[in-house]
C-alpha cells in the first residue's frame, strides 16, 4: 500500500470536508432569513463544527506526514474517515447489566473486531452508577456505542467483559513469552559455547572450593545438631518400631521371606553339612573332652580341636562354594523383590515415612540449623567470596557475559533504535499507568447461539457476560519515537560495549 504525500492527504481532507458540508442538506424552497438569535446560534454551531473538522484534518495530515499511525501502514482515507467518524458520527447510549458484579470505571473502552481482524474502539463506559467517577464494583452501567459500529448486527449483540491480571506471574508471562524464552536461551547458549572454556577455567576452582568450604562448615556443626534432636529421633524410631516393624515387617518376613530363604538355602546347606559330617572325627572330640574334664593340668583341648576343624575343614569348603552362595543369594533377592506382597508393604511404608509430618519437621529443622542458620557456613563462604581469587574470576565472567546481558535486556525491554517492546509497553500501561485493565468486546448474537437466550434481558438492556477465555488487551502500543531531550550518546549498544572492551585490552 502506497503512502500518500502530505499534500495529497491535505487535498483529500479538503474534499472530505466539502462532502461533509454538502451533506448538511440545507432547505432551498420556502426558506427565509432566520431571526437574529437563530442566526447567531447557527453561526456558533457552524463555527464549532468547522473548527473541529479542521483540527481533525490538521492532526490527520500531521500523523500521515510523520508516519506514526497505529499500524504504520494505514491509508489516508482510513485515518481521515476514522477521525471524521469520531467528530460527526451518531452514537447511542444504552444500559448494560451483568449477573455478577464486575469492576468498571467511566471511560473503559468498548472494542469490536472488524472484518480485517483488527480490534478498534467503538464506544466506552459512561457511568457505572456508583457515585465517584472511579473504578467500582457494579452490575449495571450505561455505555455509549457508535451507531455505525453496530449497524451490521441486526440481531443484536452482547458485551464480553475482559480484564488484565495484576499478578506477578502475568507480568513474567507477558514480558517473557515462549518465543522470547527461546530467543534468550539461544543467546545464552551461543555465549556459553563461545566462552565456556575460558569461564570454566576460572570458575570451576571457585565452585569446588566453595563446596569444600560449605561441606566442612556443615560437617563441623552437624553432630551437635543431630545430638540436640536425638530424643526426637528416638521417639520417631519407637513409633516406627511399633507401627511398621512389629505390625508389618516381622509378619511379612515370617510369612513371605523366610519360606523363600529356606527353600533356596536348604539344598546347599544339606550338601555342605553332609560333607562336613564326613570330615569330622567324633573320636578326636571325645578323648579331648575326657581330657578336659580330667584332673590333668592343661585344659581347652576341645576348643583347640574345634578351632582346627573350622580352619582346616570348614573354611576351605565354604570358600569352594562361594559362587554357589552368591547364586543362592541372588535368587533369594530376586524372588523377594518380585513378591507382590513384599513390594506392596514396602511401597506403603515408604510412602508413609516420606509423608510423615513429624519426620519432615525433624529433617527440615536439621537442614535449617545446619545450613540456613549456620553462622560458620556464612562466615566461611563470605570470606572466601571476598578474596582476590574469586573477584578476579567473577570479573572475567562478567566481562564475557555483559554483551549477552545487554542483548537479553534489549529483547525483553527494547532498545534506543527500535523503542520499547510491545510486551514491555503492555506491562507499563497496565502496572504503572493503570491503563488497559478492563475492556468490553462486542460479540454478535448470531455468532453465539448459546448466548442468545441468556442475552434477552428485560426492558431491552444489553447483557454483559464475563469472558471464559483470557486474552491480552488487543490494542498494542510500542515505543518507536526518540525523545528530542534524550542524548543519543547516553548509552551504547551491546556491540559497542564489546568493541570498547576489546579496545581496552580486557580479556
Amino acid at each position: 500500500m502506497n503512502q500518500d504525500s502530505p499534500y495529497d492527504a491535505f487535498a483529500h481532507c479538503q474534499r472530505l470536508n466539502f462532502v461533509m458540508v454538502s451533506e448538511l442538506k440545507l432547505p432551498t424552497a420556502g426558506w427565509s432569513a432566520p431571526r437574529l438569535g437563530t442566526r447567531q446560534s447557527m453561526r456558533k454551531s457552524h463555527l464549532i463544527l468547522g473548527s473541529t473538522a479542521w483540527i481533525a484534518i490538521g492532526v490527520s495530515a500531521w500523523l500521515i506526514w510523520r508516519g506514526t499511525t497505529a499500524n504504520h501502514q494505514r491509508s489516508v482515507a482510513e485515518v481521515v474517515s476514522g477521525i471524521s467518524r469520531w467528530v460527526v458520527a451518531a452514537s447511542s447510549e444504552q444500559i448494560a447489566s451483568s449477573d455478577a458484579e464486575i469492576l468498571l470505571s467511566p471511560g473503559d473502552p468498548i472494542l469490536m473486531r472488524h472484518r480485517d481482524g483488527v480490534f478498534r474502539q467503538v464506544g466506552h463506559v459512561r457511568n457505572h452508577f456508583c457515585g465517584e467517577q472511579k473504578e467500582a464494583w457494579t452490575k449495571t452501567a450505561s455505555v455509549v456505542v457508535y451507531d455505525s459500529a453496530i449497524s451490521d448486527y441486526p440481531d443484536g449483540f452482547l458485551l464480553e467483559y475482559h480484564t488484565t491480571p495484576t499478578a506477578l506471574d502475568w507480568v513474567v508471562r507477558t514480558m517473557v513469552p515462549p518465543e522470547r524464552q527461546t530467543e534468550i536461551a539461544m543467546l545464552i547458549a551461543s555465549d556459553w559455547k563461545l566462552h565456556r572454556d575460558q569461564v570454566l577455567t576460572r570458575l570451576q576452582p571457585v565452585l569446588e572450593k566453595s563446596v569444600a568450604h560449605a561441606v566442612r562448615s556443615i560437617e563441623a556443626e552437624l553432630p551437635a545438631i543431630i545430638q540436640s534432636h536425638r530424643s526426637e529421633f528416638g521417639q520417631l524410631a519407637d513409633r516406627y518400631q511399633a507401627e511398621i516393624i512389629r505390625s508389618q515387617i516381622v509378619p511379612l518376613v515370617r510369612k513371605e521371606i523366610l519360606p523363600i530363604v529356606e527353600e533356596e538355602i536348604t539344598p546347599v546347606a544339606s550338601e555342605l553339612g553332609k560333607e562336613l559330617w564326613e570330615r569330622v572325627s567324633l573320636w578326636s572330640f571325645t578323648w579331648r573332652y575326657l581330657y578336659d574334664v580330667s584332673p590333668l593340668p592343661e585344659k581347652k583341648a576341645v576348643k583347640a580341636e574345634f578351632d582346627r576343624f573350622l580352619e582346616e575343614e570348614v573354611r576351605p569348603q565354604l570358600e569352594a562354594r562361594s559362587e554357589q552362595f552368591v547364586e543362592v543369594t541372588q535368587r533369594i533377592i530376586s524372588r523377594v523383590s518380585s513378591n507382590e506382597q513384599v513390594r506392596q508393604v514396602i511401597r506403603e511404608n515408604l510412602r508413609k515415612i516420606s509423608s510423615d509430618p513429624e519426620l519432615q519437621a525433624i529433617i527440615w529443622s536439621v537442614v535449617q540449623e545446619s545450613v540456613v542458620q549456620n553462622d560458620q557456613l556464612r562466615t566461611s563462604l563470605r570470606d572466601y567470596w571476598k578474596s582476590a581469587e574469586v573477584q578476579d574470576a567473577l570479573q572475567v565472567a562478567n566481562v564475557r557475559f555483559e554483551p549477552t546481558a545487554r542483548a537479553i535486556g534489549d529483547a525483553i525491554f527494547g532498545n534506543r533504535e527500535k523503542g520499547v517492546t510491545p510486551e514491555f509497553a503492555r506491562v507499563l500501561r497496565s502496572q504503572i499507568l493503570l491503563k488497559d485493565r478492563r475492556w468490553l468486546v462486542i460479540v454478535p448474537l448470531a455468532a453465539d447461539s448459546a448466548g442468545l437466550e441468556a442475552a434477552s434481558t428485560a426492558k431491552g438492556k444489553l447483557k454483559i457476560i464475563i469472558a471464559k477465555e483470557a486474552m491480552n488487551f488487543p490494542l498494542e502500543f510500542e515505543g518507536t519515537a526518540q525523545s528530542p531531550l534524550t542524548r543519543m550518546d547516553a548509552g551504547t549498544s551491546a556491540e559497542q560495549a564489546a568493541a570498547d572492551l576489546r579496545e581496552q585490552g580486557q580479556p
